[in-house]
């Protein structure tokens, strides 16, 4: 008899046990890192101390000059300074100014530094500097240009239309110019002047204006005659006077005073003598 044998079934197998990982350890990328860190770390710190020292400055200047003075031994030297607009100021200042001496290096002017110089100088209103390779330096200068005489106490400048004061000293030869008298007088210079200016037949009349009190002006006029402008109004108060100066003989009569501060009127004051003659329309004392 046969016997039929048969597999005998499979044992079911046990999952593996999980097998337990060491601790890891730093891995090269963390380690990276670190170093990095570390060293930026560290390099962050020297650049900082290194600019608190003033190392680095001095690094930069050192070699910033070092380059200039290559270029200087590659022939980039002053060798000419070009002036246009000088009338006023000596060469000898405008060249002070500039602090160029010949064979100095070109590129080692600093040409924002000796327009600031040039325009610290009493005639100078604006400068330009520029450098024109290879040796040459462009000096452009606009001049003030005196406008007035200014007088506070007892000494005279002569000022611009902008009331800066040019020069203190040896101001005689602007004779011609016009005066303006008191304190605060050169800043409204240009006011009375331009109103002044405004009639033509009574410019040549006025030997200067007075600002009083900050507020108002006298103008003083040849013969020792006084005109008192109003604070408001004076334009209108000047044309009146040059028209009456047309129309009648005010101002060749012995007059001390002329009051305009009134708008309705005119109050002129004559001398004890002129006083008996007869007034002209519009006239009292």
């Amino acid at each position: 008899m046969r016997m039929r044998t048969e597999p005998l079934p499979r044992a079911k197998s046990r999952p593996a046990p999980p097998r337990r990982r060491p601790r890891a350890k730093l891995s090269l990328r963390v380690l990276r890192l670190a170093a990095c860190t570390v060293v930026t770390a560290a390099l962050i710190f020297a650049a900082a101390y290194a600019v608190r020292s003033g190392w680095a400055e001095d690094q930069m200047a050192s070699a910033r000059h070092s380059l200039i003075n290559i270029t200087a031994r590659s022939g980039f030297q002053v060798r000419n300074v070009l002036v246009e607009g000088r009338g006023e100021t000596k060469s000898a200042d405008i060249l002070g100014a500039l602090k160029a001496e010949r064979g100095s290096p070109l590129l080692g002017i600093d040409v924002a530094a000796a327009k600031a110089r040039l325009e610290s100088l009493p005639w100078i209103k604006s400068a330009e500097v520029e450098r024109r390779l290879p040796d040459t330096l462009r000096v452009k200068v606009e001049e003030r240009k005196p406008f007035a005489l200014w007088q506070l106490g007892q000494r005279l400048s002569v000022i611009d239309r902008e009331g800066v004061v040019i020069i203190k000293d040896n101001v005689a030869r602007f004779a011609d110019r016009p005066l303006v008298v008191g304190e605060g007088a050169e800043l409204r210079a240009t006011e009375i002047l331009d109103l002044v200016a405004s009639e033509p037949e009574m410019r040549n009349q006025v030997d200067a204006a007075v600002l009083v009190s900050g507020r108002r002006w006298n103008l003083r006029l040849k013969g020792g005659i006084e005109v008192r402008l109003p604070e408001e109004g004076m334009e209108a108060a000047w044309h009146r006077l040059a028209r009456m100066a047309r129309e009648t003989s005010l101002l060749t009569r012995a007059v001390t005073t002329i009051d305009l501060r009134q708008p309705d009127r005119v109050v002129v004051r004559l001398t004890p003598e002129a006083a008996k003659a007869p007034q002209g329309p519009g006239e009292s004392t």
